[in-house]
């Protein structure tokens, strides 16, 4: 082969092999930035957060960027935005029907090592052994379960009479429909209406359909006439737990995430169900 031929071709292998590595090195780049991106790029999100508004980016799939969008009041909702700048609000499925939005909150947490906004409640001591030692007392406590008795479970304390606590509950029904979740109640209240009622829930022998009639407006599915013997000294006994660590709420929540085993406190009605979820429904990993 001719030598000037050769060391021309010598020299658009030696450039070839150039710009394949900055290619690389720019897609390595881009995808960095793209993970790791704090700014929506879209007027409408923009607009948005100039309105007092919170945007942040949760995840890049199938084609989507993903934006936990959280206004003035705390209410959170999930959108996602093609490369073409259209958006959609709503969860995300994979094509094998699996939600994807709870696996990217649940990389999101990781990455931004973000906890549940209420997971640090004013009252409540947060070093590893108050923690530890609130957890166990609670275990112990007069407790009611709603769900599947194998699904992952978190605590929460409640006053039957409660609106927020109603409502939170409902916020979780569909995963423990499904089996996903198993709610454990733990009902108190040193008000008489409440207290009678806790009394009731811990002495039915259908704990959850009982406490459905009674959100369905029927008040006689948790009337004095189901307190049996000893109930007020369970239900006055969840209310010394209450009172001894001066919890909020209620309601108030309490679990053990299946990440990382880390004891954690929400007061009051999360505005972001979703967020405490993500560490049970998305993963699979038994009990917390």
């Amino acid at each position: 082969m001719n030598l000037s031929i050769k060391k021309f071709l010598q020299m658009l292998l030696v450039v070839g092999l150039i710009f394949v590595a900055a290619s690389e090195s720019f897609a390595q780049k881009a995808a960095e930035q793209k993970t790791d991106e704090k700014k929506a790029p879209y007027p409408v999100l923009q607009k948005f957060e100039a309105g007092g508004g919170k945007v942040d980016f949760l995840g890049h799939a199938y084609g989507l960027d993903g934006w936990i969008v959280t206004n003035d009041k705390g209410g959170v909702r999930y959108v996602y935005t093609t490369p073409e700048g259209a958006m959609l609000m709503g969860m995300l499925f994979s094509p094998d029907g699996t939600l994807e939005t709870t696996k990217q909150i649940k990389v999101y947490k990781q990455r931004t090592g973000a906890a549940v906004a209420q997971a640090a409640p004013s009252g409540v001591d947060k070093s590893p052994s108050k923690s530890e030692k609130l957890y166990a007392e609670t275990e112990k406590a007069n407790w009611v379960s709603f769900g599947s008795s194998s699904a992952p479970y978190l605590y929460v304390f409640i006053n039957v009479g409660c609106d927020h606590c109603q409502a939170f509950l409902k916020d979780l029904d569909d995963s423990v429909k499904t089996g996903k979740l198993q709610v454990r109640v733990i009902p108190y209240g040193a008000v008489e209406t409440n207290r009678d009622a806790a009394a009731a829930l811990l002495s039915v022998e259908h704990p959850e359909e009982s406490w459905r009639a009674y959100i369905a407006s029927d008040q006689t599915a948790l009337g004095k006439d189901k307190i049996k013997d000893g109930a007020y000294a369970k239900s006055d006994a969840n209310t010394a737990l209450v009172k001894q660590w001066k919890l909020p709420g209620p309601p108030f929540t309490l679990y053990r995430r299946s990440a990382d085993q880390m004891v954690t406190a929400i007061a009051g009605r999360p505005e972001n169900t979703m967020l405490v979820l993500a560490d049970f429904l998305a993963l699979g990993e038994g009990k917390p």
